[in-house]
């Protein structure tokens, strides 16, 4: 439940900022408007929960110990004591990756709205 209520929060306050979005870029309050910001801000928060997700894996991780070695010149610190990337991304993409996806299929019902 406690999870719910955060993407609840989370979903609710994309929708003001796509609404302040609006009203500071001084365009017309209408659905073509609210489409297309709400598409920008969508597809932001799937973007960067897809990255948080690949990172999170640990894709990258073979990659930068082996830049590390191969470009080894005199570094202060060893490689022992570099963390992965994997380990430095301390949250979950499930927030970004939920709220996201939701943010777009408002986007897409209203879209369906709009070309009735």
């Amino acid at each position: 439940m406690h999870k719910l209520k955060k993407v609840v929060i989370s979903l609710l306050f994309i929708q003001v900022l796509i609404l302040i979005t609006i009203f500071l870029r001084s365009d017309d309050l209408s659905l073509l408007t609210y489409i297309n910001n709400s598409f920008v801000y969508g597809g932001i928060l799937v973007f960067v929960g897809l990255w948080v997700f690949v990172v999170r894996t640990g894709v990258f991780d073979i990659f930068t110990i082996s830049m590390r070695k191969a470009f080894k010149i005199k570094s202060t610190l060893e490689d022992d004591e570099m963390r992965p990337p994997s380990e430095i991304l301390a949250f979950s993409s499930s927030y970004l990756l939920v709220t996201g996806t939701l943010t777009l299929l408002i986007m897409s019902i209203c879209l369906i709205i709009y070309s009735f």
